[in-house]
């Protein structure tokens, strides 16, 4: 019997009503999504499990949320944080610790600073480390053209000037005729990287993050903030 089939049995599902009302269950799944991207399995694999889940949530929880915390779709970051689920300081923690490796959160934690609580920035990532912090919600791509040809050398961009357009002296200027006309599927960052943000769940706790990693590791060249 695996995790998912325990799910099923009478005395698991009773218990998992008790965790609902007692307003648990939200902390439990995010629990059970660690796990399993540990492991390397998807959670949208296992349909039958998240009928028996949802028959059990109350009514008041949003079906958009129960979706997202199971990884069904993964919002843009484009989205309002105020729209998507926000994750707290121990919840975020918790993900970040169970998903990372020290090293990985360290670097983390220096891109949480660079965001702040309103995603002001973007960075490049190695694809796996990109796919890794994607899978746990910690951060989303960018699908803004402009943000993404901002991380591309200007003699790249240039490349996307229409036939006999004179190129203005500046990358922002430059930038601001192309990206109307760009397709994001043509942007190709060095070794295929990715380019992030902070995921909406938790882009309001840029700066509580990295205070929070500073802390884990002391002698590590983090910046207070």
């Amino acid at each position: 019997m695996n995790q998912w089939d325990d799910i099923h049995s009478t005395s698991n599902k009773k218990a998992s009503k008790r965790l609902v009302k007692k307003g648990f269950l939200r902390l439990k799944l995010m629990n059970l999504i660690v796990m399993l991207f540990s492991k390397g399995q998807a959670v949208n694999t296992q349909p039958r499990s998240l009928i028996v889940i949802a028959e059990i949530l109350p009514k008041k929880v949003h079906k958009i949320e129960f979706a997202y915390e199971l990884h069904l779709f993964n919002p843009p970051c484009e989205v309002a944080s105020t729209d998507v689920p926000q994750l707290n300081k121990n919840e975020a923690m918790q993900i970040i610790k169970s998903v990372l490796t020290p090293e990985e959160q360290q670097i983390f934690g220096y891109f949480c600073y660079h965001c702040g609580n309103n995603n002001a920035s973007e960075e490049l990532f190695p694809i796996e480390f990109a796919n890794k912090l994607i899978g746990a919600n910690l951060a989303c791509e960018v699908t803004d053209t402009a943000k993404l040809l901002k991380h591309l050398h200007i003699s790249k961009v240039r490349k996307f000037l229409p036939p006999g357009t004179k190129s203005p002296r500046t990358k922002a200027e430059l930038i601001d005729i192309v990206a109307p006309t760009v397709n994001n599927n043509d942007i190709i960052f060095p070794d295929e990287k990715k380019c992030l943000t902070l995921h909406p769940s938790v882009s309001h706790l840029g700066h509580t993050i990295h205070r929070q990693i500073c802390i884990m590791y002391p002698d590590s060249e983090q910046e207070y903030v």
